[in-house]
């Protein structure tokens, strides 16, 4: 029995050493990040957490790697059942829904206390963005904040560059030039000029150069007008039924249209550039989409970050010290270069680090197209209903270009849709 004790009573010893040596970190201020990221991604993410894990003693951020397929239910009825995440990275449209149903944390009031000490660093953070992309972040229908850009990509103009050659060609500045474009590629080559690999975008960006401006939030209804929008969709279903534009693609991908010479250039996301190779002695080209029309510049950007989920007290505010660290310039230059994506932010853009990244970007690739773009760039208001307008926008358009409908009953029922969908 004594030999026992004495054994027992080592083994408390050595447990009460290494408790002892360990970080102070309260079971509850455990903060779960979960991601669906593999490569470079993956390694930045677990850097970042590694280092923050170093820098304080408060807290602990865990890294979580998750099956891509049924991410977001999983996530969803996780964080419901009150087991989830503290953060995912998406886009502000997905916090919506969480927001809604009280599921997701407004930092707004952790930036505030911040604000009270001094420390203004993520109230300047925010106002580093693009005024235009402020929206992303505080467009949410109460006015808080529950997610925040982590980089930025965007749509590029992809293009057979040795049939732009051939016919002296250049690649379009507004929407006027994109069909006269693709007219005379339709009559010299018999082939559509255009494909858009990401409708909604467009239809947004022609709303937006074309000054209606998109969803009043306290109104709880759309801004652009039947007029406006039928113009849009009579004239995009004009240049589909000429044959100018394709509307759908006729392989599985624009990418693989543009490579066999089905099309002669389509606008999608700046990853493309990854994934086309060229067939028959065909060059690629790229260009910076269209930005600027009728005197007005806008341009879409895609926006991936952290979205912060509602655990417990100790647990939310870990979330946030950690967004501070990552967002911290020398950090998020690191992140964008993992995503072979850009910074949104001021901060980061003037560090020495990303300017170093930003001249490492090879000229030939898709990303400097994307970045001619980023200071017109902008977003839409993150609230109930944002999603499914989307949807509807490009639904009534394919309605106008298919003949069940004429531009003037798309437009109108379009927005009766997207009011409702508001309310």
């Amino acid at each position: 029995m004594k030999k026992l004790t004495t054994l027992i009573l080592s083994a408390i010893a050595v447990t009460s050493l290494f408790l002892g040596c360990s970080k102070k970190v309260d079971e509850h201020a455990t903060v779960e990040i979960w991601h669906t990221y593999n490569g470079a991604q993956k390694a930045c993410l677990e850097e970042l957490a590694a280092k923050f894990n170093e820098s304080q003693e408060t807290y602990e951020v865990k890294i979580m790697a998750q099956d891509y397929s049924g991410f977001a239910d999983t996530v969803y009825n996780a964080v419901a059942n009150g087991i989830g995440p503290s953060i995912i990275f998406n886009y502000g449209s997905t916090a919506i829904d969480y927001a809604a149903e009280g599921l997701a944390i407004d930092i707004s009031k952790y930036i505030a206390e911040d604000t009270k000490k001094k420390d203004t660093f993520m109230k300047d953070l925010i106002e580093s963005l693009p005024e235009a992309m402020q929206t992303d972040v505080k467009g949410f229908a109460d006015g808080g904040i529950y997610y925040l850009p982590g980089c930025t990509t965007g749509p590029v103009f992809f293009y057979n560059k040795t049939i732009f050659d051939e016919l002296g060609l250049n690649p379009p500045k507004d929407w006027n030039e994109l069909a006269q474009v693709s007219k005379i590629i339709y009559e010299k080559k018999g082939i559509p000029g255009f494909h858009s690999d990401g409708l909604v975008d467009n239809i947004q960006m022609m709303i937006m150069q074309n000054g209606m401006g998109y969803i009043d939030v306290a109104a709880k209804k759309v801004l652009f007008t039947e007029d406006g929008l039928a113009s849009i969709y009579e004239w995009y279903a004009d240049c589909c039924k000429k044959g100018w534009f394709e509307f759908n693609t006729v392989g599985k991908y624009a990418s693989e249209d543009l490579a066999t010479g089905a099309i002669a250039a389509f606008s999608g996301s700046c990853v493309n550039d990854q994934y086309i190779t060229m067939l028959n002695g065909a060059e690629l080209g790229m260009a910076p989409w269209i930005s600027t029309s009728n005197g007005r510049s806008f341009y879409t950007g895609w926006n991936r970050g952290p979205i912060f989920l509602s655990r417990a007290p100790a647990v939310d505010k870990g979330a946030y010290e950690f967004a501070k660290f990552f967002f911290k310039p020398e950090n998020n230059a690191l992140w964008a270069k993992a995503n072979s994506a850009l910074a949104p932010y001021g901060t980061t853009t003037a560090t020495a680090s990303y300017k170093e990244y930003i001249n490492s970007i090879p000229s030939t690739s898709a990303l400097p197209c994307v970045q001619a773009n980023l200071g017109v760039s902008g977003s839409f208001p993150n609230v109930k209903g944002a999603a499914q307008i989307r949807n509807i926008l490009v639904e009534y358009l394919n309605n106008t270009v298919d003949g069940r409908m004429s531009a003037k009953e798309a437009a109108k029922n379009c927005i009766k849709d997207c009011n409702e969908a508001l309310n």
